[in-house]
């Protein structure tokens, strides 16, 4: 949904440009749109920093380029991130772990069960990627939460454009064309069927998500990770700085 939001805000956007190497390199063959994943996307993972270190496209000023943890795989030089503006987006294990069991089989039956299906969730790579970013940034990186942003979008999202120096119009709507758009990848028709329903983000509702039992054990595994990175997320002010807008500028 972020990256929508972003192309919203005037960024080109790069959807999981790692996803394919991911995807070929452990043959995954079960998930949605493999096959033409590997069919329309690089997959040698250094052509594909090439790609992500190239000039912006559509003559943009800014690059919204999402990138998932667990697509990291160790082979991964991942130098790279030293070359752009490292920003993460958590979101509780718990909601990412019921989101995932609804595309890859997570219930751990042994030890080894549970380090692979968190694995899948993607939150130990997050730590790992996390730390890099720390050591090379010299401080922690903006940071921030999912549901912070569905709470209160304009407000945090102004914070976070202040924090890396991107404009921001809070008067401006935030709206998107349903459907697929451009950018999406290969794979958008299988995974992202609620994304096309969407125009723009809907009034959020707390409320705490549990997952089923069996799946518990995957949870406590993550959670404290989550926890840890959390402890640096941007909290929302009451007002945004400045009034109503942000001006001036690599996500």
């Amino acid at each position: 949904m972020l990256m929508r939001v972003f192309e919203a805000l005037g960024c080109a956007v790069f959807d999981e440009p790692f996803y394919p190497y991911w995807l070929k390199t452990l043959n995954k063959t079960d998930d949605p749109g493999f096959q033409v994943t590997i069919d329309q996307h690089e997959t040698d993972w250094r052509k594909i920093v090439d790609l992500v270190l190239a000039p912006f496209p559509d003559d943009r000023d800014w690059y919204y380029q999402k990138h998932m943890a667990i697509h990291m795989l160790e082979d991964v030089d991942l130098a790279w991130m030293r070359q752009v503006r490292n920003c993460f987006l958590i979101r509780h294990p718990a909601e990412v772990i019921n989101s995932m069991s609804e595309f890859r089989t997570l219930e751990p039956k042994t030890t080894r069960d549970l380090e692979a299906a968190a694995q899948l969730v993607g939150i130990p790579q997050l730590r790992r990627i996390f730390d890099l970013a720390c050591d090379l940034e010299g401080a922690p990186p903006p940071v921030i939460d999912a549901n912070d942003v569905l709470a209160n979008p304009k407000q945090l999202l102004g914070q976070f454009c202040q924090a890396i120096g991107m404009p921001f119009d809070s008067v401006r709507p935030i709206v998107w064309a349903p459907g697929r758009h451009p950018r999406d990848g290969a794979w958008a028709d299988d995974w992202y069927a609620k994304v096309y329903e969407t125009t723009h983000l809907g009034r959020y509702t707390p409320k705490e998500t549990r997952v089923p039992a069996a799946l518990q054990p995957v949870l406590d595994y993550c959670l404290p990770i989550y926890e840890h990175i959390a402890q640096f997320k941007i909290l929302p002010n009451s007002e945004l700085p400045d009034g109503s807008s942000l001006h001036h500028g690599q996500s």
